[in-house]
């Protein structure tokens, strides 16, 4: 006698598909994306617009320079501040989708093990 594989009834099927896993490295790319974009966008649009004279060009965003080494305000520092935000942002972008999807394997499984305890009552 042939044994049939259980398949998973429909509301379970539902449960799954509602906590479907995030692909983590897609987010991490699409944040590291993201951050090279802002960096790179929030530096080129203050060296367009320049700055009045007796003043430099971006006196706050050129703080970066204690986190991001060799970051400055200017074009070459705006290409550096691309790739400082891709890696930044690809970092953040992974943690976020672990956490998420770890978070929701285990209330997935908790949740599937009650359903299952209080059908065997």
């Amino acid at each position: 006698m042939q044994r049939q594989l259980e398949t998973p009834d429909r509301s379970e099927q539902i449960v799954r598909v509602a906590f479907a896993r995030l692909d983590v490295l897609a987010i991490a790319v699409a944040l590291g994306g993201l951050g090279a974009l802002t960096l790179w966008l929030m530096t080129a649009a203050l060296l367009i617009k320049g700055a009045p004279p007796g003043m430099h060009v971006g006196e706050h965003l050129g703080l970066l320079e204690h986190f991001l080494p060799h970051y400055g305000v200017s074009w070459r520092g705006s290409l550096l501040g691309a790739v400082y935000g891709f890696v930044v942002g690809f970092v953040v972008g992974g943690i976020i989708g672990t956490v998420w999807n770890l978070t929701h394997h285990m209330y997935l499984m908790l949740a599937l093990r009650r359903d299952s305890t209080t059908l065997d009552i």
